[in-house]
């Protein structure tokens, strides 16, 4: 035994021998990053060595260093949030030298190139992803003023809100919360309740976001379950490197109904607040960031008052060998009404006085630890845990009959460079999920997921990216089912210019657990479980085109088909009072998506002008293939428009958002719906570390209900302050 034991270790010591040996013939780059136009040192810019893992990010002086690596020619870049990428080639490293490298980044008013890594799990560049993706940066959410995350993403291309659920590209439609056909991440982390599947647009605060990716169709094979639509991946802000305390005010009043006749309250005390703020250094190798909300609302309508708290910590050590460890935890408390539908025509804003009484408190922590381990310039793997925990009151009147909700989640991945054509991703991750009421038992249900991934680039322009994923999907207790998720696709890029990409891919849902088991009785419905309920699958075909027309001014084309096959919708039986979740055997979303970005940086008269302006369309058909009717709660056509003006310290925003009459709706087909129409406008003010926001939302006073009988809010006047010491 022993001599297998010693046989085992000397196998292991020699996959690392090569690099050991290697390690003494190494060399180092060093540099600066600064402004191009003031010449200030840039703190926590991200440097990577292409085709390599190897990587640095600027100090608080804006330098930064790259040790242990081979001897070879080298290219560098370096990314920024609000600056333009650049990219340095032919660097040489030499044994035992130093190799000075300097940048010098240009600001941008748009983010032309962002660094994403929802595509491959690594960081790529926008252009070189081989699937469609938008990008929400910092800036963005800043402007926009959002209270929450779902305001942050409002104006992405393809995205669209039925109440709290998220529509990629027609994907969700609308199930009261259960079942979102979008997979939620936190900095790459499953952050969904294990019961319903709902997601918590209240988790953290929105100045605590650098930025949110968007992956538009099936991205299952790196990210697992729930990924059938699309995924959402927000990455929050890493600590700084000297000591900065941020804040943020922002206030609103609810203007009057637009008729007369809907007035039921004194609309001079409707109003919300928030206030958030954040503290954040590095003191040697440790890095911290503390964040702490308070979010206040009386609502506009009957039942939408609440209250909400957030407390963030995040945390990181870097040892000196390249090793890093990162802990995250959040901590959110909710109270709130929940307004079902309204009391008439009539009475938009009221409720039926037996409904008084819904209101229900949610308390939710995540929390996740992740170790990267930087074995050598070729190979590293990274292990990462997490938890979620939700408690959610009965939202019905009834006493509280719900028990935490757990979700445990572990990770090992794994990315290997074998040759320098060629980024190998594998890896393994394991979920479970688990929750008790008495409204649907207590139930518990897991999947164990490897997967591996190959991007193989063909030329310097030409990327293959291949990949599968087996998971394991278990209901304790009940069936199994086994889910295959395979994927292809390519990134063309002819010029340097030009970016031309193709992606067919598979993705996966498991029925949750209240979809499966949920019995209740509300507002006369009588809600059965279904289960038997199978896994939805779909398959995501897209065909984009990115184009930079100059260095101010791109535009991105797609062309989509996403196929589902076993898709997960209520069923309403009006006659007998009962609401029940089935398979649909077949339907389809299909459509194409145009967005543009420009911007033109000018000087007029000694005074900084920057116009802007972004305009996006997605135009889909969908259809239930067995009953050749359109998918309920989804519009055909999104539009959204972004204008804006920049003169020196002050700027105007105005954005649009439009989305198509939609077609087919569940409860009360009858009724009138109408198209959305939502106008907003701010402005800005930057007085040293000071901005000050006024603005107005729901500029016409549009009515609009996405849900059966309930409406959108009305004119919001608002007002923020925000900055940073």
């Amino acid at each position: 035994m022993r001599v297998r034991q010693i046989g085992f270790l000397l196998g292991i010591l020699s996959l690392f021998t090569p690099a050991l040996l290697h390690a003494a013939a190494v060399g180092s780059i060093v540099g600066s990053v600064v402004d191009s136009q003031t010449g200030a040192p840039l703190p926590s810019v991200n440097i990577v060595v292409e085709g390599s893992l190897y990587g640095a990010s600027t100090d608080a002086e804006g330098n930064y260093i790259i040790t242990k690596l081979p001897p070879a020619i080298y290219s560098l870049r370096a990314s920024m949030i609000g600056y333009k990428n650049q990219v340095v080639s032919d660097v040489r490293v030499q044994v035992n030298r130093q190799t000075k490298v300097d940048f010098q980044l240009l600001e941008t008013f748009i983010e032309m190139d962002p660094v994403v890594v929802v595509a491959g799990k690594t960081q790529q560049r926008l252009d070189e992803a081989n699937v469609s993706i938008s990008v929400v940066t910092a800036r963005d959410i800043e402007r926009r003023n959002a209270i929450d995350i779902k305001e942050a993403l409002e104006t992405a291309p393809g995205v669209n809100f039925i109440g709290d659920q998220i529509n990629i590209r027609g994907s969700t439609g609308y199930t009261f919360g259960a079942g979102n056909k979008v997979l939620l991440l936190l900095d790459g982390v499953p952050v969904y309740a294990s019961d319903t599947g709902q997601f918590n647009w209240d988790m953290l605060p929105p100045m605590d976001i650098e930025q949110i990716e968007i992956l538009k169709g099936a991205g299952s094979t790196l990210w697992g379950a729930s990924a059938l639509g699309g995924v959402v991946n927000i990455m929050t802000k890493d600590p700084t490197e000297q000591g900065r305390f941020m804040y943020s005010f922002s206030g609103g009043k609810y203007d009057k109904p637009y008729y007369q006749e809907w007035e039921w309250t004194d609309h001079s005390r409707l109003w919300y607040n928030r206030a958030d703020m954040s503290y954040s250094r590095r003191i040697g190798n440790l890095g911290m960031r503390l964040s702490g909300g308070r979010y206040e609302t009386t609502g506009y309508q009957q039942l939408g008052d609440a209250i909400k708290y957030n407390l963030t910590g995040k945390f990181d050590y870097r040892w000196n060998n390249g090793i890093k460890w990162t802990g995250y935890a959040a901590y959110s408390y909710i109270d709130k009404g929940f307004f079902v539908q309204w009391k008439g025509q009539n009475d938009p804003y009221e409720v039926d006085e037996a409904n008084l009484d819904n209101y229900a408190q949610t308390n939710q922590l995540n929390a996740y630890m992740k170790l990267a381990v930087p074995i050598s310039s070729t190979f590293g793997f990274n292990v990462r845990g997490s938890f979620i925990r939700t408690l959610m009151g009965n939202q019905f009147g009834s006493s509280a009959d719900f028990n935490p909700a757990i979700g445990q989640g572990l990770e090992v991945q794994a990315d290997w460079l074998p040759h320098s054509a060629h980024v190998v991703t594998f890896g393994t991750q394991y979920q479970l999920d688990a929750g008790s009421t008495k409204f649907f038992g207590d139930h518990k249900g897991s999947f164990i997921g490897p997967y591996l991934q190959d991007e193989w680039k063909i030329r310097k322009n030409i990327r293959l990216t291949t990949g599968l994923r087996y998971d394991r999907y278990q209901l304790h207790g009940g069936k199994a089912e086994d889910l295959w998720s395979p994927r292809i696709g390519l990134n063309w890029q002819p010029w340097s210019t030009t970016s031309f990409r193709a992606s067919a891919g598979s993705g996966f849902r498991a029925a949750t657990i209240i979809e499966r088991f949920l019995e209740l009785t509300i507002m006369n419905f009588k809600i059965k479980a279904n289960p038997d309920l199978k896994a939805e699958t779909s398959w995501a075909y897209d065909l984009g085109w990115r184009q930079y027309i100059n260095e101010n001014w791109n535009f991105d084309i797609a062309v989509f088909r996403n196929i589902y096959e076993n898709l997960i919708e209520a069923h309403l039986d009006l006659i007998r009072g009962q609401i029940q979740f089935r398979n649909i055997a077949d339907a389809y979303v299909e459509g194409i998506e145009v967005t543009t970005n420009w911007n033109y940086p000018a000087r007029i008269g000694g005074i900084d002008v920057t116009p802007g302006l972004t305009l996006s369309g997605t135009f889909m058909d969908h259809e239930d293939q067995k009953y050749h009717e359109s998918l309920t709660y989804r519009p055909k056509t999104l539009l959204t428009g972004k204008a804006s003006l920049k003169i020196s310290n002050f700027q105007i925003q105005a954005d649009y958002r439009y989305a198509s009459k939609i077609d087919e709706v569940k409860i009360y087909p009858i009724n009138d719906r109408v198209a959305m129409n939502f106008f907003d406008l701010r402005l800005f003010y930057d007085f040293g570390l000071f901005t000050l926001q006024l603005g107005v939302n729901n500029m016409l006073q549009y009515n609009y209900a996405p849900m059966e009988s309930n409406l959108m809010p009305p004119r919001t006047y608002t007002l923020g302050l925000k900055g940073q010491i």
